[in-house]
């Protein structure tokens, strides 16, 4: 969603929008202290000045989001809905989807759905209508007693819904709020969430906005708004304080009822017309015919395109700033993903078009899969948005190939590959469309002044550095991690501070990653201090940026990290406990969000580590059952991303390694045996991965020393073999660690330790 460059919503200090330059990305805020601040949104997120202040003050789940037309959401499964929006809903709370002859849900199905009438744009604009009056209302348009399909049939297409600042006033028994009481919708439940007070709320509701809802909400479809873009203009005009369309029946109205009442008369005296004037009539008729047709295609076709849009921009954008979005953002991106792809079919030369449509495919696959942002957890289908993406820019830069802008489109989508080929196990593809986007981004950097040409300029390179260190070339990858501080540095002066200090932030990351591989753990902390102090300085400029307390809370991480390599266990412990604490907050806030998972899985594993380095073997081994649970969890979520069963054994090694400091090697043989059957395959199909064949060299060594604990020598010996084996592969590779460079020596001696001893008994 585009805004004014270097501005952001006006919420509260707790609230943390993206922003990068003249693009923002919205996360999950917390509540605002201030209600009515929310509805000053800015008019390109009209719609949001609606889902958000009824959303806002929700727990860590989308509560506030009603269950649209086809399925529902269970414990056990998530099916997809009509409309884009989601309800997680207690055993105790749900609703039925009746078909009364059709796959819809009734409560939310437009008067002509159930009448088996044609639909259209004006169909989602009722249903849309319906969840714009639950959510600025707390009740929905019509009481249905029993909610039978008979019931609801007949209330919607007989009954006129009750104005939306009258039913506040009003207690509802059959539904109940979501806390742990259960208790009845009241009006003082209802304007809690809103805005503080039943009257305030009345106040707020009549007048516009009760006949723009009731506008939304009319039986007959042309009566409607026309489409979501008309409802959103309707919407503006009341934030603007400027008359809006919404209006009482007019005479044309009465006249048109007066018709469908007496229509045998009415069409007899056509008849009778018609007849008089046949032969005139019937020519210019078929043209009027054939200019309506295409007058209605070409409108279809203009409401889906902005439909399309309202979904994938301002409604996602809307609902992915509140906390517990996750799921609601699912059934948002696949609407909006079936309308991509019937537009698609159409876009032919339409350049316009083609460019909408890639620009909508790579923020559907940012939402669906994105490393390293907040996503729903499908790494696959972000995969083939991408393709899309990426196959409708080269289409462009082959039909415009001296346009900058298509170019650098074609590299903004190329980068989004480095990181999704890594979670997917493949680095060589990884550096391919790395080394393709950075030689764009290299020839369009020298004579652009263009923010986004500067970000990927410096990304393109960090990203490549990534790939090539997990493929074991780390003196490469320390070249474009400090090409990437070089352009940050160098070009940087001319941008915003903020845009400078975010590209900083990725280049020291990387550099003291890096210079932690090779054992220079001084120059690790030297880099993740700075970074620290970037994201530090980046947090106080922006309080509400939640890109930027997470990127405070990743180098609180990384400082730990550099101290447990220089063996400065309490600082490294200090260090972690603070960004653990961040981890969990952002998580609790989400449970859904698969980045929060993964970052607050990483960071436990890691405190972890300074723990049992330090001794500390219980609490280790505490912090490693919350880091195990979580990423099991994720393994579950998504099949298809290799680093989440990666992970899993990893932490499963770790908690074997302190299973045995702690004496007990029984049950650390028991978990470093889950670890192996997980890790050896992924190491035998995923081969150019060296940093799985390292996991895997310390789990056989791992699996060896306990065994010889036990003296069962004869699979110590086993394991110790496999282990040196890998051990020394690496080293003939130049892809060991410094921390690994005696593990070749070490295990052959505990290998000849354990011939000998058999030997001895013999």
């Amino acid at each position: 969603m585009t805004v004014a460059p270097g501005k952001g919503f006006p919420f509260s200090s707790e609230t943390r929008p993206i922003i990068v330059g003249s693009a923002i990305t919205v996360t999950q805020p917390t509540v605002p202290p201030n209600p009515a601040s929310v509805w000053k949104a800015p008019a390109v997120v009209t719609i949001a000045a609606f889902v958000l202040p009824v959303a806002k003050a929700l727990p860590a789940r989308s509560r506030a989001m009603p269950k649209l037309p086809d399925e529902a959401v269970t414990p056990e499964r998530t099916k997809l809905l009509d409309f884009g929006i989601a309800k997680l809903l207690g055993s105790d709370l749900l609703e039925a989807t009746a078909t009364i002859g059709r796959l819809l849900t009734p409560e939310y199905a437009s008067p002509e759905q159930l009448r088996g009438m044609p639909m259209t744009t004006t169909s989602d604009v009722y249903s849309l209508g319906v969840v714009l009056y639950e959510l600025l209302s707390g009740h929905r348009p019509f009481n249905f007693g029993s909610r039978s399909p008979e019931e609801v049939a007949r209330l919607i297409t007989e009954g006129e819904p009750v104005k939306p600042s009258v039913i506040i006033t009003r207690i509802d028994s059959a539904r109940q709020t979501d806390n742990a009481e259960h208790l009845p919708l009241t009006p003082e439940a209802i304007s809690h969430t809103r805005d503080g007070n039943v009257d305030k709320l009345r106040r707020r509701l009549a007048g516009d906005l009760d006949n723009i809802l009731l506008k939304a909400l009319r039986k007959e479809p042309e009566r409607r708004y026309a489409s979501v873009q008309e409802l959103s203009a309707d919407i503006e005009r009341h934030l603007t304080g400027l008359p809006v369309l919404a209006r009482e029946d007019t005479f044309a109205y009465r006249a048109g009822k007066f018709i469908q009442r007496n229509k045998a008369a009415v069409a007899a005296a056509a008849v009778v017309v018609i007849t008089l004037f046949t032969a005139s009539v019937i020519t210019t008729w078929q043209a009027t015919v054939a200019r309506h047709e295409r007058a209605k295609a070409e409108r279809r076709f203009k409401d889906v395109r902005n439909l399309t849009n309202s979904f994938l921009f301002d409604f996602h954008d809307a609902i992915a700033d509140l906390n517990g979005a996750t799921k609601a953002r699912e059934m948002v991106v696949k609407k909006a993903q079936e309308y991509l792809d019937s537009l698609a079919q159409e876009a032919g030369e339409d350049r316009e078009l083609l460019w909408e449509l890639s620009t909508a495919y790579l923020r559907l696959g940012d939402v669906q899969g994105r490393p390293g942002f907040s996503r729903t957890g499908d790494t696959g289908q972000a995969l083939q948005s991408y393709e899309k993406s990426l196959a409708t820019r080269r289409r462009l830069a082959v039909l415009e190939p001296n346009n900058a802008e298509y170019q650098l489109g074609v590299a903004e989508t190329l980068s989004r590959f480095g990181p999704i080929f890594q979670v997917l196990g493949k680095p060589s593809a990884a550096v391919e469309r790395m080394r393709e986007a950075m030689e764009i981004t290299d020839k369009l950097l020298p004579q652009s002044h263009d923010l986004v040409t500067f970000q990927y300029a410096t990304l393109n390179p960090a990203f490549l550095g990534d790939a090539l260190a997990e493929m074991g070339d780390y003196d490469e990858a320390l070249a474009m991690y400090q090409k990437s501080l070089s352009i940050a540095e160098q070009k940087g002066k001319s941008f915003p501070d903020q845009a400078v200090m975010h590209r900083l932030v990725v280049s020291r990351e990387r550099l003291g990653f890096i210079f932690g591989i090779k054992g220079e753990w001084q120059k690790a902390l030297d880099n993740h201090l700075k970074m620290l102090a970037l994201t530090e300085e980046m947090c106080a400029l922006e309080p509400t940026n939640l890109d930027y307390a997470r990127a405070k809370a990743t180098a609180f991480d990384h400082v730990g990290d550099s101290f447990r390599g220089l063996k400065n266990y309490p600082k490294a412990l200090a260090n972690g406990k603070r960004g653990l604490a961040m981890y969990e907050e952002f998580l609790e806030k989400d449970p859904q969000d698969a980045r929060a998972k993964k970052d607050a899985g990483d960071c436990t594993h890691h405190v972890a580590e300074t723990l049992l380095a330090s001794g500390n073997y219980r609490d280790a081994l505490s912090l490693l059952q919350r880091t195990v649970s979580i990423r099991r969890g994720l393994v579950a979520l998504d099949e298809s991303n290799v680093e989440y069963p990666d992970d899993l054994a990893d932490s499963l090694t770790l908690t074997g390694e302190s299973l045995s400091a702690s004496g007990n090697f029984t049950k650390a043989i028991e978990v470093l045996q889950e670890a192996r059957a997980i890790s050896e395959p992924i190491v035998s199909s995923h081969t150019q991965r060296i940093d799985y064949r390292r996991e895997l060299a310390r789990l056989y060594t791992d699996l060896g020393a306990a065994l010889a604990a036990l003296k069962d020598r004869n699979e110590a010996e086993l394991w110790y073999q496999k282990g040196l084996d890998l051990w020394i592969e690496l080293q003939n590779e130049n892809a060991l660690w410094a921390k690994e460079m005696n593990m070749p020596k070490e295990v052959a001696e505990n290998l000849s330790q354990v011939r000998s001893a058999k030997l001895q008994k013999r």
